[in-house]
């Protein structure tokens, strides 16, 4: 008996499932056409009257099956190839003929451009398969758990550089003057983590990094000509990561060589192909002399996050989309630990909490979601493409390594990885095998309370007698009454002794040493939850304990301070007094979290109470940075040097301090020689009160930038003018195809936010909102409007929640309506805080 065709719009059958593709392409970068030809070794597990695999955007000109030709009809809706052609249980072969287009979409194989030196621009055949556009370049069964190995050729003109997943192997000579460029077979893996990439460009000399086990792996940078000066701190990061990853995960690196390709155009940060990893320039390509830390700390975190991939994700796959999600998670995580590795002075476990609260603003409020939820069409994962993946996954993760202990999780990590390699899972498959190695630890029970749970836990604490008592609620940006309840393992400080409770149910008392004893929750800041302290126990962190304690520590009083103002419970005036007993913090991270919540009291008030905002502002930091001096000394470490560029922005800029302001422009006008951290906040500062010349210094630069960063930089700037003709330029600019579409939605992003002119900003996406959506990557919409949430004026409020009533961002359903959330939550703080913080403020 025949089995049916599947009736599942999203699924393919089981019936027939694919063990090596044998791939031929051959581009025309000039046409933005291709053609190709696949031949599929098929296992048919049993007898079907139709082979259905997926293909979109594609000719099909000839199909056979075991080497008959066979009738076949393309179903755009579902994106399917049906081969109308029975075949009986075993194995098969399906050849298949087909042409395509090179798009400018940047998805599928698409068109990357830059301009040469001499002026021309030169085409790149480049490739973006995440999450189901695999199918655009050649017929496949685009699932990721269809693994199969894949036998790669490029038929290139001769002067082209070709690379794909395996090292090159054979160059042939073609009749028609065209090379056939083979690369080595792959190990199996998912059809979305396919590289093609072709082009006029050049590779580095390999470096050979030690392999597990012996011999060694090549590791090159792929750029555009000319920029082979920016790949060594690249180079360095990628050979120290492979190294690390070996040993940490104690498996040898899976594949026979790692390129990292630095494309001109690409919608994402970067991606995890086998063997063949593709970047944005500015997140491969960096002058060390030239660019910032938080520039090189980019690099170095997607270059460790993509390497972490090629065991955690590519080794091991998730079975289906819902899974995507612990994929990045855990290279979120990995990424930290191996840039904390390779630049301990970075302290990345501690900047980390920045990226933890991002997730915390998301996750407060109503329409966030579980970190995995079902996903039935795969359009439906690329909601999972955010911070609740990203950094709430990661962070989660960090939380159970830290219960555990490193060295137990790592042995979780390795059993897993050793157990699935080759293969597919589900998420509980990770919780077992670190369980496996931890028997005694509630492992899938803690963590499961945690991924299939929306939000996250507000611990309060409060003192009676000599009990401490903790407790659980859900946290939230207003009024709730969930009782969702979490497995937390809170790591308590007394009196300077940690002890670790597992917080289940929704009260916990702890016996104190004594009734004056102090107290830190969450110590060590690796929970993922907010903090309350009743008034006795808060009254005891304030200076000078504050200064006793960890850096962390005093970066959470001061990030669940400002998130208790947007929650209600705490008020902007208290909030205010609160951050004058860091006046002698001297740490990067906890600098970090007032100037969040400074940016976010500047936003509550206007006119006469916003100047006086500002010299508080500037009274606060000024002492801070006159002690650190201002510029570098010899011996200075990076986060010092950091730490005077944020200061510099926030008194010249939010403090609207005019000798700042000043000295910014001095360096602006003389840079030679200055430090790139200090030549990054005053270009911020300058645009912030400067005028058409200025404008068009910063225009210039952009379009002259000798770096991918100072490129960025630049760009950005143009966003923080004053001037409302000013900004109508820069809102002109990125719709004039000046600035590269991977770049451009987040310049409008900038505009959005930009304090005096964000409606008219609005108002122009607004106006261009069709022309926006035809020419920009759809991953990129919704973080271009992100910034409305920031425009809480009540006609402001109404017009974009009515607009989006009526335009929906279909790659971000969810995160769009957490964007209108958050719009009306900050308008309600706004209505809620403007009158006594102006009071106050003009007071002073």
């Amino acid at each position: 008996m025949l089995a049916a065709v599947t009736l599942d719009p999203y699924r393919l059958a089981r019936t027939v499932s694919p063990t090596r593709y044998l791939l031929e392409l051959q581009p025309d970068l000039h046409a933005a056409t291709f053609s190709g030809r696949v031949d599929v070794e098929l296992v048919v597990h049993e007898a079907v009257d139709q082979i259905v695999l997926n293909a979109i955007e594609l000719g099909i000109e000839s199909v056979s099956l075991d080497g008959s030709p066979v009738a076949f009809h393309l179903e755009p809706a579902t994106e399917r190839l049906v081969i109308d052609a029975a075949a009986s249980a075993g194995q098969a072969r399906l050849v298949i003929v087909f042409t395509g287009i090179l798009n400018d979409k940047l998805h599928g194989w698409y068109r990357s451009t830059f301009v040469d030196a001499d002026g021309h621009e030169q085409v790149i055949a480049a490739s973006q398969m995440q999450a189901t556009d695999c199918r655009r370049a050649f017929p496949c069964w685009d699932e990721p758990d269809f693994k199969a190995v894949f036998d790669i050729t490029l038929v290139v003109d001769p002067h082209l550089l070709a690379v794909s997943n395996g090292a090159e192997c054979s160059r042939v000579m073609r009749d028609d003057g065209r090379v056939a460029v083979g690369f080595r077979e792959t190990m199996p893996m998912s059809t979305y983590l396919v590289a093609v990439i072709v082009g006029p460009l050049e590779a580095t000399t390999a470096v050979e990094v030690p392999l597990t086990g012996g011999g060694t792996i090549p590791l090159r940078i792929i750029h555009v000509p000319g920029k082979g000066h920016l790949t060594a701190f690249g180079l360095d990061v990628g050979a120290a990561a492979l190294r690390w990853y070996q040993d940490y995960y104690d498996i040898a690196y899976p594949t026979d060589k790692c390129d990292m390709v630095a494309l001109p155009d690409f919608a994402a940060g970067a991606m995890e192909n086998l063997g063949c990893i593709t970047y944005r320039e500015s997140l491969l390509l960096v002058d060390l002399s030239s660019s910032t830390q938080i520039e090189q700390q980019l690099l170095a975190d997607v270059i460790t996050h993509e390497l972490a991939h090629m065991w955690f994700g590519d080794l091991v796959t998730m079975k289906w989309w819902n899974g995507i999600w612990l994929n990045e998670a855990f290279a979120t995580f990995m990424e930290v630990a191996c840039c904390d590795a390779y630049r301990p002075d970075w302290k990345r476990w501690t900047t980390f909490s920045l990226e933890r609260s991002v997730a915390f603003e998301t996750d407060s409020l109503a329409s966030t979601r579980p970190v995995e939820f079902p996903v039935q069409a795969p359009a439906d994962c690329s909601g999972m493409f955010d911070v609740l993946t990203y950094q709430k996954g990661g962070a989660l993760l960090r939380m159970l390594e830290q219960y555990l202990g490193e060295e137990p999780f790592r042995q979780g990590i390795n059993e897993y990885l050793r157990t699935h390699a080759y293969g597919n899972t589900e998420t509980g498959d990770l919780w077992d095998a670190i369980e496996r190695a931890n028997p005694s630890a509630p492992v899938r029970r803690l963590m499961d309370s945690w991924i299939w749970q929306p939000g996250y836990p507000l611990v309060s604490a409060r003192l009676e007698g000599a009990e401490l008592v903790i407790r659980q609620q859900r946290f939230a940006y207003g009024d709730t009454d969930d009782a969702t309840l979490f497995v937390i393992p809170v790591h308590i400080a007394i009196d300077g002794a940690e002890t670790k409770v597992l917080l289940e149910t929704d009260e916990v008392r702890v016996p104190l040493p004594s009734s004056e004893s102090i107290v830190i929750i969450n110590a060590g800041g690796h929970g993922f939850m907010r903090v309350d302290y009743d008034d006795v126990l808060r009254s005891r962190l304030v200076s000078p304990i504050i200064a006793q304690l960890t850096t962390i520590d005093r970066y959470n009083l001061v990030d669940d301070a400002w998130n208790s103002v947007i929650a209600g419970r705490l008020g902007a005036r208290a909030l205010l007094a609160f951050l004058e007993h860091f006046g002698s913090e001297r740490e990067l991270a906890v600098w970090q979290a007032m100037g969040i919540a400074l940016r976010g009291v500047g936003r509550l008030v206007d006119g006469e109470a916003y100047t006086a905002f500002q010299a508080y502002v500037a009274n606060l930091v000024n002492p801070v940075l006159a002690e650190l001096g201002p510029e570098p000394v010899v011996g200075e470490d990076d986060l010092t040097s950091k730490l005077r560029g944020l200061l510099t922005a926030m008194t010249g800029a939010l403090g609207n301090d005019s000798d700042t302001q000043a000295r910014c422009r001095a360096i602006v006008d003389a840079p030679a020689g200055v430090h790139p951290e200090l030549i990054a906040a005053a270009t911020t500062v300058v645009a912030s009160v400067g005028d058409e010349s200025d404008y068009d210094r910063f225009l210039h630069a952009f379009r002259t930038a000798a770096t991918p960063q100072e490129q960025l930089r630049y760009m950005y700037a143009l966003a923080e003018f004053p001037s409302a003709e000013l900004i109508q330029r820069t809102l002109d600019l990125a719709m004039s195809g000046d600035v590269k579409t991977q770049n451009a939605p987040f310049l409008l992003n900038r505009c959005i936010a930009n304090r005096h002119h964000g409606e008219m900003a609005w108002a122009f996406v607004r106006r261009n909102w069709a022309t926006a959506n035809e020419r920009f990557p759809g991953n990129t919409i919704v973080r271009m409007i992100d910034p409305v949430k920031l425009l809480t004026a009540p006609a402001a409020v109404a017009d974009v929640q009515s607009f989006f009533s009526e335009h929906q961002v279909p790659e971000a359903v969810k995160t769009l309506e957490q964007v209108l959330e958050r719009q009306h939550v900050n308008a309600a703080i706004r209505s809620r805080e403007s009158a006594g913080l102006t009071s106050l403020l003009t007071s002073l």
